[in-house]
């Protein structure tokens, strides 16, 4: 299997590297980035999502600024996305309120890379938290779950809670449905998984930087669109229709999971840099 490498160090221009693609004939491709923030792109959405059963959630202002305050980005993780922390924390604090992490639970962040997330819902919680990466060392050391998410050295039942912030659109080919199908196995019956941000747009669509994608080789859906986001430095994020979302994750999941998607109705006024316009929760059944 070849090694997964989430920022190649090799590159091409980008002018280059969107002629291989374009020369490659097997997608539509598309300079620039996806838009999938602006009304009328989301009112699309919407109207296409009607059998999502998509609904509204206003993020509580106030409490978002008590939970950033109480999280201490400021003073505990300086420089932690310094230039994206409304972003960020925005994020966080909507996995935190669908959550609802109770002391004597068990909580994974996935794909947690550096994130705090571990160490801030701990302490605000009193739970048990780990983060797990593909980057981290394999096997269970301390708070840490290294290796792949999608078949993780934890028993049955294992957790209560996990959360997916600005992650599972890097998981390339079917790791998706892997990842929840594991997910099945991992979190106990009644327990739940937040996906925020929610990559929804109009049409399947992979958003990459063909600068870094096509020297790795990086396979991309048969059926996306592949938008080429210059200077972006990721090599693959998956945007989902309200179809392929069905295809890929709710119908192959029937019976294990109860999915709720959230359009987050007013994240833009935390900051106008907020790019999160949905999440989501599965419910372990």
């Amino acid at each position: 299997m070849k090694k997964y490498i989430y920022r190649p160090t090799q590159k091409l221009t980008y002018e280059t590297a969107v002629r291989v693609l374009e020369k490659q004939g097997t997608h539509k491709i598309v300079k620039g980035a996806i838009d999938n923030t602006s009304p009328s792109v989301v009112k699309n959405i919407l109207d296409q999502a009607q059998d999502l059963g998509i609904q509204d959630l206003a993020v509580d202002i106030a409490a978002y600024e008590r939970y950033v305050a109480k999280a201490g980005y400021a003073d505990r993780y300086p420089g932690y996305y310094a230039g994206n922390l409304f972003e960020k924390s925005l994020e966080h604090f909507v996995a935190f309120q669908l959550l609802d992490i109770r002391p004597e639970e068990v909580f994974i962040d996935l794909a947690s890379e550096h994130s705090p997330v571990p160490d801030i819902f701990s302490r605000l919680t009193g739970a048990r938290a780990y983060g797990q990466d593909i980057m981290y060392p394999a096997g269970i050391h301390g708070s840490r779950i290294g290796g792949d998410a999608c078949s993780m050295p934890v028993p049955d039942g294992f957790a209560h809670k996990a959360a997916l912030t600005c992650s599972l659109e890097h998981f390339e080919q079917d790791a998706d449905t892997r990842l929840f199908s594991e997910l099945a196995r991992v979190l106990r019956p009644g327990g739940r998984v937040v996906v925020v941000p929610f990559y929804l747009f109009t049409e399947p669509a992979v958003q990459t930087d063909p600068a870094v994608s096509v020297p790795a080789s990086v396979a991309f859906d048969r059926d996306a669109a592949v938008f080429c986001a210059q200077g972006w430095g990721n090599r693959h994020g998956r945007f989902y229709s309200p179809t392929s979302f069905q295809q890929r994750i709710t119908a192959p999941l029937a019976g294990k999971f109860r999915f709720d998607v959230v359009h987050l109705v007013n994240a833009h006024e935390v900051d106008a840099s907020v790019y999160a316009r949905f999440a989501f929760v599965a419910q372990r059944v």
